[in-house]
């Protein structure tokens, strides 16, 4: 065990950089590296290449205090280190499995340049054996005779939400082999929690506390198993607010009723549009992967999944229903980033609902608080079909609907009532049911949610 630990954050990404501000102003010395030459050289000017709150603060602190560095490469970062937490992406591969390429390229690395007994932490989120077969891997390809033991803390941080989740943890597991593993991974988040500084590892893991410490396989488990159970609940409620759409009911009390009860809970029971980003859609796949070549039924993570690859459909009829025929009509969209207080698009899912528009003949006026500079990369400007705005209001301006695809707390805050007159036609469609409908139709909009009762404009 490393009584004060330097520890290397491989890839600074969303979880690595989050990670490594974190571990810094715990107070320990921290030094990270990316292969992605341009992004290192920004981060280690002091600017963050994405957008999560508080965030940037975090950043310059840690550069300024001389706790966090980014090294010039790799090599470097797992020479200075005795800890080295792995943070590089698995993507999605065609078959659903987890491209493991990037965690396996770090692990030759390590293993070639280990200078000393390194502590490998799999923080990237991996299938079931990954770590096992990244310390073979390891082993076969060192150089000289370091202990290189490996552990696996998978990472829970929201994006949106990161700096409050590593500071606020809910639950810290750590799959390990041996104690000291156990012990040295203690040490370092126990200054998250006071009361544990100097109470021996032991004790902390029969007490009622933040820690789950378990072996490799079960804690690469629980990773995967808690973002497919959250996609399941979101799914869940979505085919639920499509009958409530038939019958005339309303999702939102349905859900409120249902999360009453503890053994449900309130939390992933929004109707809306589905999930997005970067996690879950590509874990729930490489979850249904590992089932399958286990030989377990995984029929129901595969229903999640085209359930809410299929969302967009849904807001489409919406529409149709709503103005008829699509065809020369314009939409104003509201929110891009796949959910609030991030900038990131990936698997958004307003991407399938704008594609849909515009193959229906439609023009489309943009606007998100963070995510324009990174959406026009997705879809360009193009005149006179898809423009991008500086403010919702503007967007609205001349249009036919205002479809609001992402809850950001600004679109809460906008003055519907003056901009009604500036719209071709005063139709709401509320895909997050973030606002309330009565407010709406107040203001002189026909209100149309998901899962919610027909609202027409009041009289």
């Amino acid at each position: 065990m490393f009584e004060n630990p330097t520890i290397g954050i491989l890839g600074l990404g969303h979880v690595g950089l989050t990670t490594a501000v974190g571990f810094s102003e715990l107070g320990w010395r921290v030094i990270g590296a990316e292969d992605l030459i341009e992004k290192a050289n920004q981060i280690r000017a002091g600017v963050t290449p994405f957008y999560e709150p508080g965030l940037q603060d975090k950043l310059n602190s840690a550069l300024c205090s001389g706790k966090f560095e980014v090294a010039l490469n790799v090599r470097t970062a797992i020479e200075s280190s005795d800890v080295i937490f792995v943070c590089v992406g698995t993507p999605q591969n065609e078959d659903g499995s987890a491209d493991l390429s990037q965690i396996e390229a770090a692990g030759r690395m390590i293993a070639e340049h280990a200078n000393s007994d390194k502590l490998v932490v799999e923080k990237s989120t991996a299938p079931v054996s990954t770590a096992k077969r990244l310390k073979d891997m390891m082993t076969k390809h060192k150089t000289l005779d370091w202990k290189l033991d490996v552990a696996v803390n998978p990472e829970f941080l929201r994006e949106g939400n990161g700096l409050r989740d590593f500071f606020e943890p809910e639950r810290i597991v750590l799959g390990v082999e041996t104690e000291s593993a156990r012990d040295q991974l203690v040490t370092i988040y126990s200054p998250l929690l006071a009361n544990m500084t100097n109470e021996d590892a032991d004790t902390i893991t029969h007490r009622n506390t933040k820690f789950v410490i378990t072996d490799l396989n079960t804690a690469e488990i629980i990773k995967h198993a808690s973002n497919s159970f959250l996609a399941t609940k979101i799914s869940f409620i979505n085919s639920v607010a499509d009958i409530c759409d038939k019958a005339g009911a309303d999702i939102v009390k349905v859900a409120e009723a249902m999360g009453m009860d503890p053994r449900i809970g309130p939390s992933f029971l929004n109707a809306g549009i589905g999930f997005g980003g970067y996690c879950l859609p590509k874990d729930i796949k490489a979850f249904s992967k590992i089932g399958e070549d286990f030989g377990v039924d995984m029929s129901i993570f595969n229903a999640v999944s085209s359930i809410n690859e299929n969302r967009f459909i849904t807001v489409l009829d919406k529409l149709k229903n709503s103005l008829g025929d699509l065809d020369g009509k314009c939409g104003a969209i509201w929110g891009l980033a796949y959910k609030p207080r991030t900038d990131d698009i990936r698997e958004a899912p307003c991407v399938p609902i704008i594609t849909g528009l515009i193959d229906h003949g439609m023009s489309v006026r943009l606007h998100d608080p963070e995510a324009i500079d990174m959406f026009k990369k997705e879809m360009p400007i193009k005149a006179g079909v898809i423009e991008y705005f500086d403010s919702p209001e503007q967007a609205a301006k001349g249009t036919d609907f205002i479809l609001i695809a992402t809850e950001w707390e600004q679109y809460g805050q906008v003055n519907l009532s003056s901009i009604k007159d500036t719209m071709s036609n005063p139709l709401l469609i509320d895909c997050r049911n973030m606002l309330n409908p009565m407010h709406v139709t107040d203001a002189g909009f026909q209100y149309v949610g998901i899962g919610r009762p027909f609202l027409g404009k009041s009289q």
